[in-house]
């Protein structure tokens, strides 16, 4: 018993995290996979021609808009709520594995918590990369564009992992966390080297400040331009 339940913790989280970075096309692989018997259909819908046919424009329209950092700013409070719903319905796929490991929960209960969890982890880590593509935006134009070459991998990363899900969802995990890492890190590490190259101490009051600033919004004193902007 304890093996499956891992394997269906992992798959929980995987796919949650997945749907946090693209939804639609995390949700059309859970599809095929149950269209091919490989998984449990979140809902039945899903599986119909008219459901896959939906979910491959849906990929299609979102794989657009990650092309494009306007209309990523545009629609960023819709976005977080697109992910938390793709993670919540992405979590269904769950339910009958955990009632076949034999977790003693009712069907509601079981339904709402793998929900609530999959909706949770999708948000954190749609926002994760948000700050992310954030660090990133308007470095380089189209090909020479980091961002462009981060929403490459990612598209073809989720792919990858999606067939983990199904066959390795442990090893899919483990990809998922060390993604993760390194997201922690490379974003905290760029605002790090902003902070330590943008900013300095205040002579007042020693709050990090710009260093073109002219004035501390902390203590209102004046301070001397250190960088004139277009310098």
């Amino acid at each position: 018993m304890i093996a499956p339940l891992i394997e269906t913790i992992a798959r929980l989280l995987s796919t949650s995290a997945l749907a946090g970075t693209r939804a639609s096309l995390t949700l059309l692989c859970l599809a095929l996979a149950a269209r091919f018997e490989l998984l449990s259909a979140p809902h039945p819908w899903m599986t119909s021609n008219i459901g896959l046919a939906l979910l491959l424009a849906l990929v299609v329209a979102e794989e657009l808009a990650e092309q494009d950092e306007d209309l990523q700013a545009l629609f960023d409070v819709a976005a977080y709520a697109l992910r938390a719903g793709a993670g919540a319905l992405a979590a269904g796929s769950i339910e009958a594995a955990a009632v076949g490991v034999g977790l003693e929960l009712s069907d509601d209960v079981l339904g709402v918590g793998a929900a609530l969890v999959g909706a949770g982890v999708a948000t954190a880590t749609h926002h994760l990369r948000a700050q992310l593509h954030e660090q990133l935006g308007g470095v380089g134009d189209s090909l020479l564009s980091p961002r462009t070459w981060l929403a490459w991998l990612e598209l073809g990363g989720v792919v990858g992992l999606m067939i983990a899900v199904v066959f390795a969802p442990v090893i899919a995990l483990g990809f998922v966390v060390v993604a993760t890492l390194g997201g922690v890190a490379a974003v905290l590490g760029k605002r790090a080297a902003e902070n330590r190259i943008w900013r300095r101490a205040c002579p007042s009051c020693g709050a990090r400040i710009r260093v073109e600033a002219c004035r501390c919004p902390s203590c209102k004193q004046g301070v001397p331009v250190q960088t004139w902007l277009g310098s």
